[in-house]
C-alpha cells in the first residue's frame, strides 16, 4: 500500500501532495527499510565462501632468518630494529647463528630484541623464511612444504628454481617483482638496494681516482 501511494504521488494528484517534506522523507525511508527486509529475509541462508582461507595467529607464527650463503654476500634479511617490531606483536623470530655477523649485527643484538638464535635446520622449519638472495641448490631441500619464502628471486632468470619451489607447494614472494609505484614504495627493496649500490660505487671510485673531486661546496 505504501509503495502504491509513493508511486501514485509522482504521477497523479494524491493525498501525499499535501504532506510536508519531512513526512514524505519519513515515508520513503520506511519503504526502503521494508523493501530491504523483503529482499533479505532473516532466515535466508548465508552464502558460504567458495574458498576457506586459513590464518595463523601472531603468537603461533614463526619467521626464520638464515645466514646468506652466496659468495661475498654480507647482507642479512632482517636487522635487530626490524625484528623488534615483529616480536612486539608476539611473533617468534628465529635467526641462524652468526647470520648478521657480516652486516655488523651480533647474535647478542638479535637476542636483545627477543629473537631466538638457532641452528640452520630450525630456521628453515619456520612458517615464513626471509632471505636476501635466491636459494641455492643445497638450501632447496631444507624448506618445509607449504611454507612461505620472501626473497629476491628473479623468476624470469631462474625458472628451474621457481619450479622446484612450486613442487614443494610453497608460497613465494619475489621482492624484485614488487611494482615501482607510489602505493608499493615501502616494499620497493629493489630501488633501496640500487641506491646503496650507487652510493657505494661513488665511494669506491673516489678511493681509486687519486685526486679530489671537483664541485665542492664550502661555507
Amino acid at each position: 500500500m505504501l509503495y502504491l501511494l509513493l508511486k501514485t504521488s509522482t504521477t497523479t494528484a494524491s493525498p501525499l501532495q499535501s504532506l510536508s517534506r519531512n513526512t514524505k522523507l519519513l515515508l520513503n525511508q520506511t519503504f526502503n527499510r521494508w523493501s530491504h527486509k523483503e529482499s533479505n529475509p532473516k532466515n535466508a541462508p548465508k552464502a558460504e565462501p567458495s574458498v576457506k582461507l586459513g590464518s595463523i595467529a601472531y603468537k603461533n607464527l614463526t619467521i626464520g632468518v638464515p645466514k646468506e650463503l652466496w659468495t661475498n654476500e654480507r647482507r642479512v634479511a632482517l636487522s635487530p630494529a626490524a625484528i623488534a617490531l615483529l616480536t612486539k606483536k608476539g611473533i617468534t623470530v628465529k635467526v641462524e647463528t652468526n647470520a648478521g655477523t657480516e652486516a655488523k649485527f651480533l647474535n647478542s643484538d638479535y637476542e636483545s630484541v627477543g629473537a631466538k638464535i638457532v641452528d640452520r635446520k630450525s630456521v628453515f622449519e619456520s612458517d615464513v623464511v626471509l632471505k636476501v638472495r635466491q636459494p641455492i641448490a643445497e638450501e632447496l631441500t631444507s624448506f618445509r612444504n607449504n611454507s612461505t619464502l620472501i626473497s629476491f628471486l628473479f623468476p624470469a632468470q631462474n625458472k628451474a628454481l621457481i619450479d622446484q619451489l612450486s613442487a614443494k607447494q610453497m608460497n613465494v614472494f619475489a621482492m624484485d617483482c614488487v611494482p615501482r609505484i607510489s602505493r608499493a614504495q615501502v616494499f620497493d627493496a629493489l630501488s633501496s638496494m640500487a641506491n646503496i649500490a650507487g652510493y657505494k660505487a661513488v665511494v669506491e671510485a673516489a678511493n681509486h681516482f687519486g685526486r679530489f673531486f671537483t664541485g665542492q661546496i664550502t661555507a
